[in-house]
């Protein structure tokens, strides 16, 4: 359960993106399952690739280490993107009638 003032683990996140939700090194394979379209695809394989890179920067996988990579800022801005995508996606599917 994400909370809104508490930071989540961020090797709990790469288990989610990699493991659970779909896996962000690969993403076509989710399209229809866990992501809804290209555009989806498209900013989870981009989110992949800086996690990875902001991964390199951390050898000891801490939190720290991964908000200190250089590459953290484009992270966010890629997960930011994406959630705002997903996110209409989802109302556009609501607004017609259609489950989510």
């Amino acid at each position: 359960m994400v909370r809104p003032f508490k930071v989540e683990n961020i090797d709990h996140v790469f288990h989610t993106l990699f493991d659970d939700f779909c896996d962000a090194d690969e993403p076509e394979r989710f399209l229809g399952i866990s992501l809804r379209t290209e555009e989806e695809v498209t900013l989870m394989r981009a989110l992949g690739i800086v996690l990875n890179a902001a991964a390199a920067e951390a050898p000891n996988d801490t939190d720290t280490e991964y908000l200190q990579a250089t590459a953290w800022p484009e992270v966010v801005a890629i997960a930011g993107r994406l959630a705002q995508v997903m996110v209409s996606n989802d109302l556009r599917l609501l607004s017609c009638g259609q489950h989510a």
